[in-house]
């Protein structure tokens, strides 16, 4: 059976529609899932106190966290600085809960953009709060052409992204003014830009893979991309084999 991967959605105010928030997630991201071979679900991230979350995640064979605006600073031990942007302090909170309990039953994570800083902050992790006014010399990271397309590279050291990828260095699009900054214990950087911004990093036990890049805005035309997407299709099936095998087992 194809694996059931849940995608991570917050809430949003539209416009002539102040009164009703919705719960909302790119298309690209579900497009991608079903692409490569799994079951998308998308999976608000409920801000009610009664929030089955554990029951959620217990249904997912893997998550995937989304992009968005900006964690709150004080989780990773900082006072804001004039560069941080907005904050969804309800869906920091949301995603710190489904995070620890996707950890904790052993579920495979893909953070993207923003995802991969919230999965670097709950971990024990620290974020560059703005990329501009913090590190002298950076590139573009907020890219003003197509963000379909790729704007700088990366370079991958050995792991998930480079198995999957098969190769070294990749072109990738840019939407971000924060950045991983201390990465968190039991995780190591596997993608950096060469102003030296962490673009990827992964647990040490090969569950959890952050990028700092959109790959879903790039899946529906770059099949290289999309590689990311099928291998973390199969690294969640292969996950829920074993635990299956486990259960068995016993």
């Amino acid at each position: 059976m194809r694996p059931i991967i849940g995608v991570a959605c917050t809430k949003m105010v539209f416009p002539n529609h102040h009164l009703d928030p919705f719960f909302y997630v790119g298309s690209g991201y579900v497009d991608g899932v079903a692409r490569a071979g799994g079951i998308p679900l998308i999976l608000p991230l409920l801000t009610v106190q009664e929030a089955p979350f554990r029951e959620m995640i217990e249904s997912l064979d893997g998550l995937i966290l989304t992009g968005g605006d900006d964690p709150a600073p004080h989780l990773y031990g900082e006072e804001p600085l004039q560069g941080l942007g907005n904050i969804e302090y309800e869906r920091d909170l949301a995603e710190l809960a489904v995070i620890k309990l996707a950890l904790e039953l052993k579920k495979p994570i893909l953070g993207i953009c923003r995802g991969m800083q919230i999965v670097n902050v709950a971990c024990g992790g620290t974020l560059i709060q703005d990329i501009p006014s913090q590190v002298p010399g950076a590139f573009q990271h907020a890219q003003k052409g197509s963000r379909e397309y790729g704007a700088h590279k990366v370079t991958l050291k050995p792991g998930f992204l480079a198995d999957a990828l098969g190769q070294q260095e990749v072109l990738v699009n840019t939407s971000h003014h924060q950045a991983v900054k201390d990465v968190a214990p039991g995780f190591q950087v596997t993608g950096s830009a060469a102003d030296g911004v962490i673009e990827a990093i992964e647990s040490l036990d090969g569950l959890v893979i952050g990028v700092q890049w959109h790959p879903e805005r790039m899946w529906a035309h770059d099949s290289q991309m999309l590689k990311i997407a099928e291998a973390f299709i199969a690294r969640a099936k292969q996950q829920k084999q074993q635990s299956q095998q486990k259960r068995q087992a016993k």
